[in-house]
């Protein structure tokens, strides 16, 4: 029997509220096959049902949920199904979306009063205030960034009133909406380039390459406009579509083939991207590889490509990208241009928190613009009781765990646990404390 759906007042709302620009937000979302959840007392598959702040009863549900997965060419082949233990596939797997992002709202996998996350939005009268995603790469991803707020919001208004589709080729704002993300790594090896490299460090690698190119001078006078003009205007030129970028990316192909090791981004780039002026942009960025658990913060502006790997992301629930190279897509170089911060950037990995045995979570400070960022994600690896501020999403992607939310009584607490598999992800309704028990690696995702 399918959950019912009942919203009882807890406090001013079963939903607790939050601020993000001058939208109030609360909510998440998950999504999952292989679950398994034991029906409750009153035989309601997924509900529960939890005390208030003012001690009445409101219902909490826990729904397991599911979405297609994102092909690409630069998907990874059977990478989503390893990553979450699912059968095997020669598939190349991009991106699962465990959101309500219209392009591709999560789905309940039982029959439910509302059929995907963005219905349940409308129902509830929220918006979830970012999207959960699980990628795997296989080779780059376009050089892109993300507007803030107000871009956003600017961006999406004039291309509406302009009349471009959504879908149209060159429409770059599907959403009014801003996408600081995070990602964490889930296995040693991630590759990605994120956020400008310190102008000195660049420029002694541009020395290096120019000593063994067999065409130098387009390599010096790359790197006299980046030690004399800064970031700004070299990257302008990276973006112009001349031929003397062209000119710059051969000289640094062939330095690469001399000594491939002096800035290996060259080579990984050159082979999914022959000749792409990208390879420019990109020896101006921090090229790092992660290890299992480590993680990169990408707030707006920040200019960045995912090279290989699997990881979780966590970002603002919009599907904003204005892209700068390696990709076929639509590349507005002047609407770029606005939305970088040329900032160098020494070092954009995000440090965990550790909160308790076996609990840490990645809680971004703050963005450039001065807004809150209104998301984290805790990573769970044994037992433990975590407080959730609002709706949350579980995805688990090693070993199982059980999960088990307060009731107000003994008769409907008995309906209150539920077996979070490996492969599986699960919606909570509203927040709550929750008791942990088992062992593995969940991803919790969850409004601050």
């Amino acid at each position: 029997m399918p959950c019912q759906s009942v919203w009882h007042s807890c406090g001013e709302s079963p939903h607790r509220r939050h601020r993000w620009g001058s939208r109030r937000i609360s909510g998440a979302s998950p999504f999952a096959p292989g679950f398994k959840t034991h029906a409750n007392a009153r035989g309601e598959a997924g509900g529960v049902v939890a005390t208030g702040q003012n001690g009445r009863v409101c219902a909490v549900r826990l729904i397991p949920i599911h979405n297609d997965i994102v092909s690409s060419s630069w998907g990874m082949p059977g990478g989503i199904s390893r990553a979450l233990g699912w059968p095997e596939t020669t598939d190349a797997q991009a991106e699962l979306w465990l959101g309500a992002h219209p392009s591709a709202p999560a789905r309940p996998i039982e029959a439910n009063d509302f059929e995907a996350l963005d219905e349940w939005e409308k129902q509830s009268g929220t918006t979830l205030p970012y999207l959960l995603k699980v990628l795997t790469a296989a080779h780059p991803l376009s050089l892109q960034a993300h507007p803030n707020p107000a871009q956003a919001a600017a961006g999406f208004a004039r291309e509406e009133a302009a009349g471009i589709a959504r879908t149209a080729f060159d429409r770059s704002y599907k959403d009014p909406y801003a996408k600081p993300e995070l990602i964490v790594a889930l296995n040693d090896g991630f590759q990605a380039l994120c956020g400008f490299r310190p102008i000195a460090q660049t420029a002694a690698v541009l020395t290096q390459l120019a000593e063994i190119a067999p065409e130098p001078e387009p390599v010096r006078a790359f790197r006299e406009l980046l030690t004399t003009e800064g970031l700004r205007n070299t990257v302008a030129f990276t973006l112009s579509r001349t031929a003397d970028v062209q000119t710059l990316v051969a000289a640094l192909v062939a330095a690469d083939q001399v000594d491939g090791t002096i800035a290996p981004v060259i080579g990984i780039v050159q082979r999914a991207f022959p000749h792409d002026d990208g390879i420019a942009l990109a020896l101006l960025l921090n090229h790092l590889t992660l290890r299992e658990g480590e993680s990169l913060w990408l707030p707006a502006g920040n200019v960045h490509a995912y090279l290989h790997g699997s990881g979780i992301e966590l970002m603002g629930p919009s599907d904003n990208v204005l892209r700068g190279g390696l990709t076929p897509k639509h590349i507005d170089e002047a609407e770029l241009m606005n939305t970088l911060v040329f900032d160098e950037v020494a070092d954009p990995r995000l440090q965990p928190i550790e909160l308790a045995d076996g609990v840490r979570t990645y809680r971004p400070a703050s963005v450039p613009s001065g807004e809150g960022v209104p998301f984290e994600l805790w990573e769970v690896t044994a037992q433990a009781t975590l407080t959730l501020p609002s709706a949350s999403i579980f995805v688990v992607t090693d070993g199982d765990f059980t999960l088990t939310l307060p009731g107000s009584e003994p008769p409907l607490a008995a309906g209150s646990e539920h077996h979070l598999a490996r492969g599986s992800a699960h919606f909570l309704t509203d927040g709550a404390v929750a008791t942990i028990s088992g062992g593995g690696r969940m991803w919790v995702a969850t409004a601050r």
